[in-house]
């Protein structure tokens, strides 16, 4: 009889430990520092949701085909006695609530300046998580479900995430790599990289640098004062700085970018591309359904252009390229500058009316100007009387019947109008 009491005792003492939650926790001393490690372990089905709030410390989350949550939590507590230490440990070890598939770990919604902690979770690979957290890192490796972050002043670091990605830090850096739905985040102080993204992308900072890699969906970048780097992206592009430069490396279709005192650089854009830059040059090449591009102050570069080139610059250069690649397209062109020379390349057997101006001001005015229209097209060029008003050079001319407007414009600068190269 009494040997059957006893096995019904240990049967239900093995119940309690192992329904819900398992427990091992210890407090030990470790220099000035009082060490608290408590462990948990929650049994759940594979889909569920871990909550963490109020947290002050770093949190790595990593994945396994467990139905568990396992979760070790590392708390340092700088106080003088064991006492106050004992106190800590009890209510640190109260924070953690298992409801259905929801695991929460509720931090201290006070201020604890003598204590913080540090988190290893293990969890179901199909969970979603939603932290925050006041200071710390956050990091999540191989997780299916959403993840739904944010810090007040550390990094955050994902790679290979399933579900929708929801990211914000006050002052840290933010990179996602491998994630297969829509990734949104923003920084306030930190740079952000995001690479191997199939979904959209809407990646802000207020004072770093964005890169952004191999990305199929529509990207949305802005930097109040960093660089913005972007290399085989998606559809549609849109990023815009307000003091670094934009670089485009690859797209699949098009693309507007602006930076208030930066440099362009435009390649291999499957679409359209559409930039404004208040002070620095514009680079572009391989772009397949036209350009239109200006700046306030430097010189514009455009080669290998499939469709119309719109440009404009108030102080610098402007060469351009139009291939005959589709001629069946809108190959409309207009080129201005307020200084600089202008030169175009065009193909041989474009159907276009061309209308090229150069106004002459200031001693440069009058037949002995050193500027000058060159074409390697049949164009009709006159010059403005000596004594006149308006000092000018202009040429026009159709050439294969007329076509397309050809418009070009600069002050005190000479034109070139070539066959392409």
């Amino acid at each position: 009889m009494k040997i059957r009491q006893v096995t019904l005792l240990l049967i239900i003492i093995s119940l309690l430990i192992h329904t819900f939650v398992f427990s091992q926790d210890e407090l030990r001393k470790d220099g000035r520092y009082y060490v608290a490690d408590i462990t948990k372990e929650f049994d759940v089905n594979k889909s569920g949701e871990l909550v963490m709030e109020d947290i002050t410390g770093d949190i790595v989350i990593t994945t396994w085909d467990k139905g568990q949550v396992w979760i070790h939590e590392v708390r340092r507590m700088d106080v003088y006695t064991k006492k106050e230490a004992e106190a800590i440990f009890e209510d640190a070890k109260k924070i953690y609530r298992q409801n259905g598939n929801t695991i929460s770990v509720q931090g201290d919604r006070g201020f604890r300046s003598h204590a913080s902690s540090n988190f290893e979770i293990k969890l179901p690979a199909q969970f979603s998580v939603d932290i925050s957290t006041s200071g710390g890192d956050i990091s999540i490796e191989k997780l299916e479900g959403k993840a739904d972050l944010s810090t007040s002043g550390g990094d955050i670091d994902l790679k290979e995430v399933g579900g929708e990605v929801d990211a914000r830090t006050s002052g840290g850096d933010i990179a996602v790599i491998k994630s297969s739905s829509e990734v949104d985040v923003k920084t306030s102080g930190g740079d952000i990289d995001i690479i191997d993204v199939l979904g959209e992308v809407n990646a802000k900072t207020s004072g770093g640098d964005i890169l952004i890699r191999n990305n199929k969906a529509k990207v949305s970048a802005r930097t109040s004062g960093g660089d913005i780097e972007m290399q085989n992206v998606g559809e549609q592009v849109e990023a815009m700085t307000s003091g670094g430069d934009i670089e485009v490396l690859g797209s699949a279709g098009d693309i507007e970018v602006s930076t208030s005192g930066g440099d362009l650089e435009l390649m291999n854009i499957k679409g359209s591309a559409k930039g404004s830059t208040s002070g620095g040059d514009i680079e572009a090449s391989e772009v397949e359904n036209g350009i239109s591009v200006k700046t306030s102050g430097g010189d514009i570069e455009l080669d290998q252009i499939h469709g119309f080139i719109e440009a404009s610059t108030s102080g610098g250069d402007i060469e351009a390229e139009m291939t005959d690649k589709a001629m069946s397209k809108d190959h409309h062109v207009e080129l201005k500058s307020s200084g600089g020379d202008l030169t175009l390349y065009i193909p041989a057997k474009l159907n276009a009316t061309i209308n090229a101006e150069i106004k002459l001001h200031g001693s440069w005015g009058g037949r002995d100007s050193r500027y000058d229209i060159v074409s390697d097209f049949d164009l009709k060029k006159e010059k403005s009387d000596k004594d006149s008003r308006d000092q000018y050079i202009r040429a026009q001319g159709k050439i294969n019947g007329g076509g397309d407007l050809i418009y070009l414009h600069t002050n005190n600068g000479n034109i070139r109008i070539k066959k392409t190269r």
